[in-house]
């Protein structure tokens, strides 16, 4: 009997499967098995830092220049919609991504979606360990996203507790890595930009530390 590769997990494998069907489902729905999802919670730091930066650069054109590329990319999605519509062949993974981008630019502003996106890069950074592959930042960058608008939110009745529930609609993973494809060459850039100003502010306040426990230290 194969066991499951994840360490520790002594569990056996699915039939044609490298994981247990625990960590396969959350290969699936995190983008690596050992992965855990991202909350909104836990990002509120990094978006805060994103929303104060652009506040610092409120007269920089870039964030209106971010704001109409994720605009072009629900254009873009759009089209290849239209085009399946009307008898263009498509591939299925993509056109489910157009349609998901599509909500997204329908329901979502897109200052919404850059902070976010946005805040998920400083995460990265200071955070690495969080993520266990590109694989599984890719995906929690995509749940992200797509977890600031209702409509990729399903609502169902417990009956054990006799309560509302809601449950986030997963996606394929092709699907997941279509979209992600999509929103790092739009965004990412400027993500990486802002670690670097994050990276230089945090050398710049512990330059500060160590000048002033110098001078303590010079006091005679």
């Amino acid at each position: 009997m194969r066991t499951c590769r994840v360490p520790g997990c002594a569990e056996p494998t699915t039939k044609f499967g490298a994981h247990c069907t625990t960590h396969k489902a959350v290969m699936r729905r995190h983008g690596d098995p050992r992965q855990a999802g991202v909350t909104k919670a836990q990002l509120e730091p990094y978006v805060k830092l994103v929303e104060a930066r652009i506040a610092k650069n409120a007269a920089n054109p870039v964030w209106a220049q971010l704001d109409d590329r994720w605009l072009a990319l629900t254009r873009s999605a759009e089209a290849i919609l239209s085009a399946f519509h009307n008898g263009r062949p498509g591939l299925r993974h993509e056109v489910r991504a157009a349609s998901e981008v599509k909500k997204l630019g329908q329901s979502v502003e897109p200052r919404e979606v850059i902070v976010t996106a946005l805040a998920m890069y400083l995460m990265l950074y200071q955070e690495p360990r969080r993520f266990r592959s590109d694989d599984a930042f890719s995906t929690q960058l995509v749940r992200r996203v797509r977890g600031l608008s209702d409509v990729n939110v399903g609502v169902w009745h417990d009956n054990k507790t006799n309560k509302m529930r809601r449950v986030y609609r997963e996606l394929p993973p092709r699907v997941v890595q279509v979209i992600a494809g999509w929103i790092v060459p739009v965004l990412g850039g400027v993500g990486m930009k802002l670690v670097e100003l994050e990276k230089a502010d945090w050398e710049a306040r512990q330059q500060e530390v160590k000048s002033f426990q110098q001078a303590v230290s010079d006091l005679t």
